[in-house]
């Protein structure tokens, strides 16, 4: 009469949690030829089988270490002398183990232990990031390798299969798991095109296990750029900026200018974003048409951001005045005042200063600045309160174009 098998999952409500060997044993002899196999093809079961000098009962168990025994299974005396252990259930137990087989029952063992070839459980390596390439407009393609792997202290093992681990490339959006690809042995996926943002899961599994590891994804660069269309040229308290954000937190960006609206575009700065944070500063540089770049960049959690450009902007540039008053700002009838005014950009060329006359400014005289700054002279007459001005015509310096201003009123009290 064909007798039944013993699996592990029939035997469940027979498993203790951690059981010790019995240190005396009766006069029966150890189990014998104790083997370990895979039960077929599935990878699912290991069979253990052993011979008994009679119809005995056995206890089965996983030996860890010298003394610890796990995931005890009893077989009747007369029953088949083969357990299949489901492969998850040894899995949690890596590194070096074994099974012990020998004559007993829940009462206790009465013989020696026979014992398997020594094996591991290691799961398959996690992939690990080779390199992510964004293509196209919401494109990706990832490649990877086998990553850090416990150290194999049983090489060649009955359990050990050659190049068995598999991957499955998946991609999550929106909350969804999208399988790519079959598990293979393939180390790399492409994603034609997909809805941003998107990422790239890839399970790596063998006979024992499997282990997931995010590799990478893809997001929309986020570009938001300010780009002002008329501006002061800096002084030494206020610069004018062009500002943005994007979405990677330090993503390269790239400011371009070009002097005219027909004339090619170059890179007038370049820096990296802080915390998804951009300032280029503009200083005293003159009119001109800029825009703002950020090129595709993967950071270094594999997300590719894809890039974009801003819009242009023909950013005019006007002089900048400061400073402007009287030393003296009083003085008698006959006597001399300066009139001094600083101004941006830092160059030398002729300004007007002009007087209020009560009903409209007239002009006083040409003076010529010295490297950003005016002192024109101005003689005390009638005893009063006059306004005077500096009218900084529009001007070119080194091609750069700047645009007319006048200076605030300045006013000088003659008594």
């Amino acid at each position: 009469m064909l007798k039944k098998l013993t699996p592990l999952a029939i035997a469940a409500g027979l498993l203790g949690s951690v059981l010790t060997a019995t240190e005396a044993f009766a006069a029966d002899p150890a189990p014998s030829g104790v083997t370990i196999a895979w039960k077929d093809s599935s990878h699912e079961f290991v069979r253990v089988t052993w011979t008994d000098d009679g119809d005995l009962p056995n206890k089965v168990v996983l030996r860890i270490g010298a003394s610890t025994t796990v995931l005890p299974v009893f077989v009747a005396a007369g029953a088949p002398n083969v357990v299949d252990y489901p492969a998850t259930r040894l899995e949690p137990y890596s590194g070096q183990v074994r099974i012990d087989v020998s004559v007993g029952t829940e009462a206790g063992e009465t013989s020696p232990a026979g014992f398997s070839p020594r094996f591991d459980t290691i799961i398959a390596a996690p992939a690990e990031r080779v390199a992510v390439t964004l293509s196209g407009t919401s494109g990706l393609r990832v490649r990877w390798e086998a990553g850090y792997s416990e150290f194999d202290g049983t090489p060649n093992d009955p359990l050990d299969l050659v190049d068995s681990t598999r991957y499955t490339p998946q991609l999550v959006a929106a909350g969804k798991v999208t399988q790519l690809a079959a598990a293979s042995p393939a180390t790399q996926v492409t994603v034609a095109a997909h809805a941003l943002p998107y990422q790239i899961d890839v399970v790596a599994s063998n006979e024992w296990g499997t282990v997931s590891r995010r590799l990478g994804g893809a997001s929309a660069g986020g570009l938001k750029a300010v780009i002002p269309a008329w501006v002061k040229s800096g002084s030494p308290t206020s610069q004018p900026a062009i500002t943005g954000t994007v979405t990677a937190r330090n993503a390269p960006v790239y400011l371009q200018a070009r002097n005219t609206a027909t004339s090619p575009w170059y890179t007038a700065s370049s820096q990296q974003a802080v915390n998804g944070r951009f300032k280029f500063l503009l200083g005293a540089s003159g009119s001109r048409h800029y825009r703002v770049l950020v090129p595709n960049f993967t950071d270094a959690a594999g997300i590719g951001y894809f890039g974009s450009y801003s819009a242009s902007v023909a950013t005019t540039v006007q002089v900048n005045t400061w400073g402007a008053r009287f030393t003296p700002a009083t003085v008698r009838r006959g006597q001399t005042a300066t009139a001094e005014v600083r101004h941006s950009p830092t160059c030398s060329y002729a300004v007007v200063l002009q007087r209020w006359t009560g009903k409209t400014w007239s002009t006083v005289g040409f003076v010529r600045t010295d490297l950003g700054v005016a002192r024109g002279y101005v003689k005390g007459a009638a005893a009063g309160r006059v306004a005077y001005r500096y009218y900084f015509p529009a001007l070119t310096l080194n091609g750069y174009k700047y645009a007319a201003a006048y200076s605030a009123n300045f006013v000088l009290t003659t008594t």
